[in-house]
């Protein structure tokens, strides 16, 4: 871990279903001093928020069995993560009206840079 980043704080829950994006991700994060872990889909990620308690969720939008789009819907109306902000992430030219449509904290167009993905991270969770 880089000495700077030491004192970093938070958790953050990784939804994606490719894997190698998604470990790649997580280990960038857990680098940087952060909490990560990780999920599959998003029904996986439903029964992580009680005990995880993450405090930002990155959020791929096309996956199996739950999109993100009706993920986030529908983890508004949980008490785990009514107000937890969601970035989403996709390749989606559309990603910009999703996001403001389901009340996303940010987006991050695929492909992007690690610096991209951090500064996201620290503006939402600042």
């Amino acid at each position: 871990m880089k000495p700077d980043t030491q004192h970093r704080a938070g958790r953050i829950l990784v939804v994606d279903d490719e894997e190698g994006f998604r470990d790649g991700v997580a280990d960038l994060l857990s680098m940087e001093g952060y909490h990560v872990t990780v999920a599959r889909n998003a029904v996986e990620a439903v029964s992580l928020l009680p005990e995880f308690r993450p405090q930002v969720i990155l959020l791929d939008l096309r996956m199996p069995l739950l999109d993100g789009e009706t993920f986030l819907r529908g983890i508004r109306g949980l008490p785990a993560s009514s107000e937890v902000p969601v970035v989403l992430i996709s390749a989606k030219e559309e990603l910009p009206a999703i996001a403001s449509r389901c009340g996303a904290a940010a987006y991050l167009s695929k492909p992007f840079e690690a610096p991209q993905l951090l500064s996201i991270i620290e503006r939402v969770l600042a």
